[in-house]
């Protein structure tokens, strides 16, 4: 057996109406309900903005992905906006073959 990472989830206001959410340790099947339930939550407030810093997964499975998407059609039933601005090349080249790159807004490849 291997071991997991603990999934954490850091909120940081870093504009009005912009929440940033810093994802870090294994989003799995396990774990999503966790994000699905914390952005349901946090979603019914005043955030206008939710930027996602994806650079502290360490894993992420099918259900993990599947959690993003959940989160990225929730922001869009309130009107929110939803970017992901920082990844891993792992997770973007996971976003591309699974064409989510054209779903999610990513942040610019460092060259």
């Amino acid at each position: 057996m291997f071991d997991k990472t603990p999934f954490r989830v850091e909120v940081r206001v870093t504009a009005p109406e912009t929440t940033l959410l810093v994802l870090s340790g294994d989003l799995d099947y396990d774990t999503a309900p966790e994000l699905s339930g914390f952005t349901r939550e946090l979603l019914s407030g005043q955030v206008r903005n939710l930027d996602l810093d994806l650079s502290g997964l360490e894993f992420i499975d099918s259900s993990g992905v599947a959690a993003l998407i959940n989160v990225y059609n929730s922001t869009g039933e309130h009107d929110i906006t939803m970017r992901i601005v920082a990844l891993t090349p792992y997770l973007r080249h996971l976003l591309r073959v699974t064409a989510l790159d054209r779903v999610f807004r990513l942040p610019q490849e460092q060259e």
